[in-house]
């Protein structure tokens, strides 16, 4: 089924059938949570939790910033939805995104970005979304672009090819690590904003430090000159609890199968209504398409994948968007504290509230992070990830990133400190 059927199918004589099958099933039931408890601290609580998940034996996963395990109640909805339309792709896919991905899907999304159902787009991930946004804006040669040098490495890349295609001019921060507070990074994006930019791209939270941006202090500055703030959400979306409206952004990307926890392959285009006949598709839609609907046209698109999301907003809706939150900080400042302690140790952020919130990233003098984060694996079955950037952008980042999440056990962070602790005290 290709992309324009995707939106437009003609309903065959089974995609009613197909329709009734497959229509969602809205309920609250993904977790079985006890009446008392819930803080941060309360392992019995979170226990309950981490059952709701299918996690491999043996592993200790803390590389949850890429990619967030769905649990089980999404892997079951994910597969009984890819069974039916692979049976019959033709009139079910179709069927799937009438019924479920835009009946129930999309206005579930939008109503956790606070915002309407026809400023949204389900795409495939955060880089898609974004790049819409980035290569599909109309700029002329010399138009400026801010952007940062801890921006996620496909969103820079797509500015770097419109650079050299069209000859726009980046300016680029090189906030400090660790950054002293928002106000020192809201000065150096103001500095660099001019009455020549056009676009302000700002990674709500780095995924290459954890650290939390200033975004509507930015997106006052930008307006200030009429330019338009892009927004990254990849590592905070269904995180921390917040509206599109409290970003004052024009644009806003993020993907679904992060801290959402929906399967791999979904991310969530936003933008303000009055800006999106202007914007250019990556992959150019039905003439007669108008709205939000012309960044949906991807060509061939598994609804499956889309439609499981409606089980990962019922799971993440049923936890509460605040507690999980604070269990994120919580479990952060945890294994923090531990390693702080320990001789040559070195923090991307600080441990200010304010400062960072699913993930931090750290150092180790004399221990290189691809070496590091090999062995806490091969040797001990503990998954994380050495943040390295291209070295012509921010050859300071080589630290190891850690991201726990809901289903994350103090006992594994325990161990994991261990390991460190050890690592350091025998230098690998």
């Amino acid at each position: 089924m290709t992309g324009i059927s995707r939106r437009r199918a003609v309903v065959a004589f089974g995609s009613v059938m197909a329709g009734a099958a497959l229509a969602p099933r809205l309920r609250l039931e993904a977790l079985e949570l006890p009446v008392e408890g819930g803080q941060p601290e309360d392992e019995a609580f979170w226990g309950v939790v981490r059952d709701a998940f299918d996690l491999p034996e043996g592993i200790t996963n803390l590389d949850n910033a890429a990619y967030g395990p769905p649990p089980r109640v999404v892997m079951d909805d994910l597969i009984r939805y890819a069974r039916d339309v692979e049976a019959l792709p033709s009139p079910r896919n179709g069927a799937l995104y009438r019924e479920t991905t835009k009946k129930v899907v999309i206005p579930r999304v939008a109503a956790l970005l606070g915002a309407a159902a026809d400023e949204v787009a389900i795409v495939r991930n955060a880089t898609e979304a974004l790049d819409t946004v980035l290569l599909g804006c109309p700029l002329r040669r010399g138009d400026e672009i801010v952007c940062s040098a801890h921006d996620f490495w496909a969103m820079l890349n797509a500015l770097d090819q419109r650079r050299a295609r069209e000859g726009v001019v980046l300016r680029m921060v090189h906030p400090p690590l660790p950054a002293k507070s928002l106000d020192e990074l809201a000065q150096l994006y103001e500095a660099a904003i001019t009455p020549r930019t056009r676009l302000v791209l700002v990674t709500h939270a780095s995924n290459m430090t954890g650290r939390l941006y200033p975004v509507r202090r930015l997106a006052a500055a930008t307006h200030k000159v009429g330019a338009e703030v892009v927004v990254d959400g990849a590592q905070t979306l269904a995180l921390l609890p917040f509206a599109v409206a409290d970003l004052d952004c024009d644009y806003f990307g993020a993907s679904l199968h992060k801290w959402l926890l929906a399967p791999i392959g979904s991310g969530v285009l936003w933008m303000r209504r009055s800006l999106v006949e202007k914007v250019w598709p990556l992959v150019p839609a039905p003439a007669d398409v108008s709205g939000i609907g012309r960044f949906m046209s991807s060509g061939t698109y598994p609804e499956p994948i889309a439609a499981a999301a409606a089980a990962a907003l019922d799971f993440h809706e049923g936890l509460g968007g605040a507690r999980k939150a604070e269990r994120l900080r919580y479990l952060t400042r945890y294994w923090r504290r531990k390693l702080e302690a320990l001789p040559g140790v070195r923090f991307y952020t600080s441990s200010e509230p304010d400062a960072s919130c699913g993930l931090a990233v750290f150092e180790i003098a004399g221990l290189e992070s691809e070496k590091l984060a090999n062995h806490l694996f091969e040797k001990h079955r503990i998954v994380v990830r050495a943040e390295r950037q291209s070295g012509r952008r921010a050859p300071e980042i080589k630290g190891v990133r850690v991201a726990a999440n809901v289903y994350t056990s103090l006992t594994e962070l325990d161990r994991f400190a261990a390991v460190i602790e050890e690592a350091v005290r025998r230098g690998l």
